[in-house]
């Protein structure tokens, strides 16, 4: 029973390292504008030349987790502002020999040991070796060799982000989301179209009549008004007023409505 419960210890100790090495890559979390890895690294190859500058981002001049961010913001992918902080994100890579192109290197400071610098492995060359792009201090955006004595003894770590495969579903993903929100749109926009009221054709003559309506008025023959008072106000003839109301004669009685056209 003791042996039994020593071997489960000893897989439970060996299981927690295991499982925390094996995080999951960086989620893609808007529509990357570049297809691949490779394509990243060519956009990050015509950033070369720019001048270093502590705290920037770019796009004319960057610090190092600067330039990796701006780098990386082209796959949908946000990266933590700081060196010290982008080896928090994405898979950890044990082995330089198991490095890949776009892999993020870190490297400690001139100060201490912690992390202090970080580049965007450009190429993979035999073994260990690699070439890595970087915003270097004192040359600006250049691709160095990771043999350079300087940063050989100063390598601390590498971290994956992503990979094609991630890039490749994730720009499907957004793809149908955005169809499906156009198809939505389109939806709502011709259900919109058929509540609006349609325009009904009008005939000449009611359109005659519809104007004579709204240009005509009433009187309410008052104490003293005759037909021929009534004109005068008006602008018409004692005839008109006559024919527009059908009487045969000048009478008019009290409170009597009388149509003026």
């Amino acid at each position: 029973m003791r042996s039994r419960e020593l071997i489960f210890i000893l897989l439970a100790i060996l299981y927690i390292p295991f499982h925390a090495n094996a995080r999951s890559k960086e989620e893609i979390k808007s529509m990357p504008e570049l297809e691949s890895i490779e394509e990243m690294l060519q956009f990050a190859a015509k950033q070369q030349h720019k001048p270093y500058r502590h705290g920037a981002e770019g796009p004319n001049a960057f610090d190092c987790s600067g330039f990796t961010r701006f780098c990386y913001k082209r796959l949908g992918i946000t990266l933590n502002r700081s060196s010290i902080d982008q080896p928090k994100q994405g898979k950890k890579i044990r082995f330089k020999r198991h490095l890949k192109e776009g892999d993020l290197v870190f490297y400690r400071g001139s100060k201490g040991r912690k992390v202090g610098h970080v580049g965007i492995v450009y190429r993979k060359r035999e073994g260990k070796k690699f070439d890595f792009i970087h915003a270097s201090t004192s040359k600006g955006i250049m691709i160095e060799d990771s043999e350079t004595k300087y940063f050989k003894k100063r390598y601390k770590k590498a971290r994956r982000i992503t990979s094609d495969r991630d890039i490749r579903k994730a720009r499907k993903r957004f793809m149908k989301e955005i169809k499906e929100l156009n198809e939505a749109k389109e939806k709502l926009e011709q259900k919109n179209e058929q509540r609006e009221p349609k325009e009904t054709k009008v005939s000449p003559k009611q359109e005659e009549t519809k104007k004579g309506k709204a240009s005509q008025q009433t009187h309410t023959v008052a104490k003293g008004d005759t037909l021929y008072n009534i004109s005068k106000r008006y602008g018409c003839s004692v005839e008109d007023l006559k024919r527009w109301n059908h009487l045969k004669d000048n009478s008019i009685s009290l409170g009597q409505e009388l149509i003026i056209k």
